[in-house]
């Protein structure tokens, strides 16, 4: 027994000569650190601060914020390589690549009111080796459909009816528990699935999870269409407005046109926007009205006009507006109408003067052809006049060369050469003697 003790007590001590030699190295769970609570002053500004941390380097960290927005104003946020921040209707979504093993992120805010407020961190998620990793809850989310816990105990084993939210895949999770709203079952997408029913209203809830984990937030289920849109009630006076999908049977007001409302950082909700008639093309208005469709307590759908800059919600008075369009309708008949008869009256008075420049223009031709006619026949007449005998006596006179021309030439034996004069001699006129000079002879007597 001796023995037998002896040699686990060297090998305790080699153990610890061999962890003081070489240390040991003991990880901690990833963790974040900041701001939750802020005294918020009216018109002031007021900042936050949030730290990651993790015991290896972060490929990326997303950061997800919500804060009362009856209180705060979003402003702007900064921190990390290749930062990128939006914000918004009570949420805030921050993301970097730090590349170290840590980063911090900034917010501003604007404060509405004199209070303390709360800014929760509703989700923290970084990218280390390729795994998306929940800083908040230190598990693996890198795989799809993941649980937390006794909320997702369903009898559908791994399979989960899914939904694609602006590239993202989310999963239906169980919903839990909502005030006026009641547990039941409910088959989509061939799944039987958990879902919340109002007590009283034709709505459906459910929960979804984004394929990490970041994103996990109730949702209103449309069962004839299988459409999700993102769970949001409001007050608009003294009703409790749900946004829903829009019915296929609903009256969309003349002059809007449907457009993606963002909401948060992720969501966007269906809308519409009132546009400017120009011409053929269709202007957006300058305002940040938009019409979303909703149910109050009371089960009555209408459309409601949402204020996106001052967040507020009121029902649209569909009868108001239609008599108000019908009147710059009738005012844009009236416009049509004389601008159609001005057109037509601009049509006819180019075509009585195109008539007219034609007419002028065909005896202008006319004109210039006579003319030339004229002046043509006058000088033709002219060469035709007959000369006075006068001039033609005058002429002949000039004609008859004096006597006594000389013929020049030289003559040989039995050869006579001379030049005849330019003139021709007709028979009734007189001979001409003519004088031979020998011009050899004139050469002796010299």
């Amino acid at each position: 027994m001796k023995n037998r003790m002896h040699i686990p007590k060297k090998a305790g001590r080699l153990l610890f000569v061999l962890l003081l030699l070489f240390g040991s190295k003991v990880y901690a769970a990833p963790s974040i650190e900041g701001d939750t609570e802020l005294t918020a002053v009216s018109g002031q500004v007021v900042s936050a601060e949030y730290t990651v941390r993790s015991d290896e380097d972060m490929e990326s960290a997303e950061l997800t914020l919500s804060y009362d927005k009856d209180v705060l104003t979003y402003m702007s946020g900064s921190g990390g390589n290749n930062f990128s921040g939006s914000g918004g209707n009570g949420t805030v979504q921050l993301s970097s690549k730090p590349g170290e093993q840590s980063t911090t992120f900034a917010v501003k805010f604007k404060c509405k009111s004199d209070q303390v407020t709360a800014v929760e961190i509703t989700s923290c998620v970084i990218t280390v080796k390729g795994e998306e990793v929940d800083v908040l809850k230190g598990e693996d989310n890198s795989g799809e459909g993941a649980g937390d816990g006794s909320e997702d105990e369903e009898d559908t084993g791994d399979r989960r009816a899914s939904w694609v939210i602006d590239e993202r895949t989310f999963y239906l999770h169980n919903p839990g528990a909502m005030a006026d709203f009641d547990a039941e079952r409910m088959n989509i997408q061939g799944i039987d699935s958990n879902v919340l029913k109002h007590k009283w209203l034709d709505l459906y809830v459910i929960r979804l999870y984004s394929d990490n984990g970041s994103y996990r937030d109730h949702f209103v289920y449309n069962p004839d269409t299988g459409n999700v849109i993102p769970f949001v009630e409001m007050k608009s006076g003294s009703d409790d407005v749900i946004f829903i999908e829009p019915d296929a049977k609903a009256h969309i007001p003349v002059r809007y046109v449907s457009v993606d409302l963002g909401w948060g950082a992720k969501y966007t909700l269906p809308a519409y926007k009132h546009v400017i008639i120009d011409g053929i093309d269709e202007i957006f208005d300058d305002t940040n009205r938009y019409l979303i469709y909703g149910i109050n307590q009371d089960g009555e759908k209408a459309w409601y006009s949402y204020d996106y800059d001052k967040d507020s919600l009121q029902l649209f008075d569909d009868v108001a507006y239609q008599g108000e369009q019908n009147y710059i309708e009738e005012l844009e008949t009236n416009v049509a109408g004389q601008k159609a008869e001005a057109e037509h009256l601009l049509e006819r008075y180019n075509t009585n003067m195109g008539r007219r420049l034609t007419i002028i223009m065909v005896m202008t031709i006319l004109i210039v052809v006579l003319i030339n006619v004229v002046v043509l026949m006058y000088l033709r007449m002219r060469r035709m006049r007959p000369v006075p005998e006068e001039e033609e006596e005058d002429g002949e006179e000039e004609t008859i060369q004096t006597p006594g021309a000389y013929v020049t030439g030289n003559l040989e034996e039995d050869e006579t050469d001379f030049n005849e004069p330019d003139f021709e001699q007709e028979e009734e006129e007189e001979e001409i003697e003519l004088e031979i000079i020998d011009l050899d002879d004139m050469e002796d007597d010299e």
